[in-house]
């Protein structure tokens, strides 16, 4: 009986050095890396009404673009963060704002004000009650 316990301690320190131990670590750093994340996008959308996005966001310890971090330690550990993020289904993607569209004088011209103030929308014409339903086919008789 003695060496089953032994055996069984002996494995139970294996399994917490080898897997529970690394596991925490790995939870650890997704966390951590998420709250990193959790920053950076704040600070994007804090900056969204600002004329110079890039510097706004800049002066929040951020990069406009990839690779989003000034220093290793938060690159990496972001970078694993949306690696791990996005297998589990999380969007960490900031869209890009559209193009303004130039408009000439002649379209606003146009343009009245009638169509500037509401844009059209197309009509949805109930379809024509003479269509027949379609067939349904018989059952097949029961079993017995």
């Amino acid at each position: 009986m003695a060496q089953l316990l032994e055996r069984l301690n002996a494995l139970m320190k294996r399994l917490l050095i080898f897997a529970v131990i690394p596991l925490f670590i790995i939870v650890f750093l997704f966390f951590l890396g998420e709250q990193f994340e959790v920053g950076r996008l704040a600070a994007v959308a804090s900056c969204e009404d600002s004329p110079n996005k890039t510097a706004c966001i800049r002066s929040r310890g951020y990069l406009p673009d990839r690779p989003f971090y000034p220093d290793l330690g938060r690159r990496y550990i972001g970078g694993f963060a949306r690696m791990i993020g996005g297998d589990l289904g999380a969007s960490y993607f900031v869209p890009p704002p559209p193009p303004p569209k130039p408009e000439t004088e002649e379209e606003s011209a146009q343009q009245s004000p009638a169509t500037q103030a509401a844009p059209a929308t197309p009509s949805l014409a109930p379809p024509p009650a003479n269509i027949p339903p379609p067939p349904v086919a018989p059952l097949p008789p029961p079993k017995k």
